[in-house]
């Protein structure tokens, strides 16, 4: 079941760096205090943070750093990164489509004008 204040219109989402797990305790204490008990945080399930960073990579990546084939791939990652989610259950399934999408990265950035090592 889905808490009540999921559902409100003032959310706000966050990707935080070089923290540990246990976090978002301590974040919890720090927004009761500042904003009271209306205030809620919560930390993604690893198993929907990959999606989430991808969504968030690709948003921040400036479109000039990309050609059409890097694009395509992009999306392919992407959505096998949201099928791996929405498979979660069935280990066999989500294994496989980990493989792929781990081969669809691997010719992302084959063909991306910019990675990582490129963009040190």
């Amino acid at each position: 079941m889905v808490h009540d204040w999921l559902e409100r219109e003032d959310l706000s989402v966050f990707v935080v760096a070089g923290v540990p797990k246990n976090f978002n305790r301590r974040l919890q204490a720090f927004i009761e205090k500042e904003h009271g008990e209306e205030a809620h945080s919560l930390r993604v399930k690893d198993d929907l943070a990959p999606w989430i960073l991808a969504r968030v990579r690709e948003s921040y990546r400036p479109s000039s750093a990309s050609n059409l084939a890097s694009r395509a791939l992009w999306r392919a990652y992407r959505a096998l990164a949201a099928a791996r989610f929405h498979l979660r259950d069935d280990k066999e399934r989500d294994q496989a489509i980990r493989e792929l999408r781990d081969e669809v990265e691997t010719h992302w950035a084959e063909v991306s004008p910019r990675t990582d090592a490129a963009a040190d």
